[in-house]
């Protein structure tokens, strides 16, 4: 049952009576959303040994959560418990610097979760293509069309339901790779652990770590649907950042001690390494393991990324009918479907161009976020936070300062083509927010004037 509640924006700005949606969303289904936002089964982590070799691999994914998930998960902890509204990041950035930042913030987001949510409609065709062969490109796109129509429906049946089938997918995907390790414990050669690649590509290896541990902050996104945020929050971000770590490097360490041919290591490796262990069956297994991912991935990232023009609508940046809520599920559904629908336009893209895209605006907007998050430490000190990142306003500055440079360097080493769509969408992003509030502005005058 969706309740009424009346959002005051700021003293100037009020949108009257708007329906908040229901909160359905438990412990493991934050649980399992969470992981669905920022990994989904170590697919993808197989180019990191490629780079650099197990060593470097490993260590990275030993030391990546220090310095970039437990900071973004702790922020989001406790920035969601404090705020638990739908929209996250939007409604942590204009409580600390006001609406036009707040827009820019959902705004950069949005775009980003447009080549972010598109990676997985692809993916799953390509783990299709790697089982059945060779797909047309019409073909492609029907199948990814599919998928997209089957998450939208679940989307609108609400976060309940998201995070139930998020729970499913979880133990369907990380069901092989258990198979998969302790079976191949006997089989592994220690010493090759310690061997190290001719060349070792820096440039590949940062962001493989950094895009497969991405993506906390989007679990902020739902929090007006979580049940008793307050406690739900910072249990989920901890328990969320344990399960990611070990389901990286548990299959990496075992598959790395079995599989020593470093070039061969690529995305989508990991059922050959299964199959050399287990045989034919498990590698197969953990092929069509691939393709649940890939749903489950886009199931999460949907759920998320449909909070951003819905949190902006509904204050009153976007046109009102992103705001829009279903009225027997209490989902905003009109996002949902204009977020599948852009999506599903992206499908012709390849992989490589949307993850350049995706992780230049992700490092850009996380920027923000970690700055609002010392912001108010200072400037409201007494604001209620049921859970606090240690240490006073040191103390978030230090939590801040990895992840915001490892952002910084990480849109350093975007390509040129990707650095100047992206300047093109800040530019166009900060014209449609000067233009939002002057209009906005106008408006009040006219209020005032005509009471």
């Amino acid at each position: 049952m969706m309740n009424d509640k009346c959002r005051t924006v700021n003293s100037d700005f009020r949108i009257p009576e708007v329906m908040s949606p229901p909160r359905t969303l438990g412990f493991r289904g934050l649980v399992a959303l969470t992981f669905f936002c920022v990994a989904g089964g170590p697919y993808g982590i197989e180019d990191a040994v490629g780079a650099a070799g197990p060593m470097l691999a490993l260590l990275g994914i030993l030391v990546v959560p220090w310095l970039w998930s437990f900071p973004t998960a702790l922020m989001t902890a406790e920035l969601s418990s404090a705020m638990p509204e739908d929209g996250g990041y939007v409604v942590w950035v204009q409580r600390a610097f006001g609406r036009f930042w707040a827009f820019q913030e959902g705004w950069w987001s949005w775009l980003y979760s447009f080549a972010d949510v598109a990676l997985y409609p692809v993916m799953f065709v390509d783990y299709l293509s790697s089982l059945c062969g060779p797909l047309s490109p019409p073909e492609r796109w029907l199948l990814g069309m599919g998928v997209i129509l089957c998450m939208a429906i679940l989307n609108v049946r609400g976060t309940q339901v998201v995070g139930n089938m998020a729970i499913l997918f979880t133990v369907l995907v990380l069901a092989p790779f258990v198979v998969m390790t302790l079976g191949g414990i006997g089989q592994v050669n220690p010493a090759a652990w310690t061997s190290r690649p001719e060349v070792i590509d820096w440039r590949l290896l940062l962001p493989i770590l950094l895009w497969n541990t991405c993506g906390w902050d989007n679990a902020g996104c739902c929090a007006g649907e979580v049940r008793q945020p307050e406690t739900t929050y910072p249990r989920a971000m901890i328990a969320t950042v344990l399960l990611v770590t070990a389901c990286y490097l548990l299959p990496v360490t075992v598959g790395t001690g079995v599989s020593t041919q470093w070039g061969e290591w690529k995305e989508g490796y990991f059922p050959t390494i299964a199959a050399q262990i287990g045989g034919a069956w498990l590698g197969s297994w953990l092929t069509v393991a691939g393709l649940v991912s890939a749903i489950g991935l886009f199931n999460g990232l949907l759920c998320t990324s449909a909070r951003i023009p819905y949190a902006l609508a509904v204050r009153g940046m976007l046109p009102a009918p992103l705001a829009a809520l279903h009225p027997r599920y209490g989902t905003p559904w009109v996002s949902i479907i204009i977020n599948s629908t852009v999506v599903a336009l992206l499908i012709p893209f390849s992989f490589q161009e949307l993850l350049q895209l995706d992780m230049f605006l992700y490092a850009l907007a996380l920027i923000p976020e970690f700055v609002a998050l010392v912001w108010l430490r200072v400037k409201e000190p007494t604001m209620r936070r049921p859970y606090q990142v240690p240490f006073g306003v040191w103390g978030t500055v230090l939590l801040s300062i990895p992840p915001v440079t490892l952002c910084l360097f990480s849109m350093s080493l975007a390509s040129p083509l990707t650095q100047r769509v992206s300047l093109l969408a800040i530019l166009l992003g900060i014209i449609i927010g000067r233009v939002a509030l002057l209009r906005e502005r106008r408006a009040v005058v006219v209020r005032s004037q005509n009471p």
